[in-house]
């Protein structure tokens, strides 16, 4: 499950990030007076700058679709790959332990089946791995959160 669930929230970080990277442009702002998004590229043409979302049509009223704005502009693409890099990094992490702890417990296997002395080290230490892997497990099942409706998400994934 481990190794999956590895996979499947790279894929997901793959996938975030190519989307976000064809939607990078210019950094988004909403401007005073505007229930709308624009890219931060002002001329005297276009003195909001080019839009990206016009939010001036929602059933709402006004200060529902400037917060809707706001929300864009929060998480447009160059804070989009600044949060996949983050997640990344816990990833990798938890897919580092993984491979140390498989990578040992082949050796500790070996190590007891010729009674090697070093067979207790190496025994403290996958100990020691697996208290990092269980901490970093539920951190990595949070990262799929966003993506349960993916059907390669799966139900054990969902905390």
């Amino acid at each position: 499950m481990t190794a999956d669930l590895v996979a499947f929230l790279r894929a997901r970080l793959n996938e975030d990030e190519q989307t976000a990277r064809a939607a990078l442009g210019a950094p988004w702002v909403r401007r005073e007076h505007v229930a709308g998004v624009h890219a931060d590229d002002a001329t005297d043409d276009r003195p909001h700058g080019t839009p990206v979302a016009d939010c001036r049509r929602g059933p709402a009223a006004y200060e529902h679709r400037v917060a809707l704005a706001e929300h864009i502009v929060r998480h447009q693409p160059a804070r989009v790959l600044v949060e996949v890099e983050a997640k990344r990094r816990i990833v990798d992490a938890y897919a580092v332990v993984l491979g140390e702890l498989e990578g040992l417990r082949v050796q500790t296997r070996a190590a007891l089946a010729e009674g090697r002395d070093d067979f207790m080290r190496m025994h403290g230490q996958e100990a020691e791995l697996i208290k990092r892997a269980r901490h970093l497990a539920p951190v990595s099942q949070a990262l799929a959160l966003p993506y349960t409706d993916h059907p390669d998400c799966r139900e054990e994934w969902r905390l």
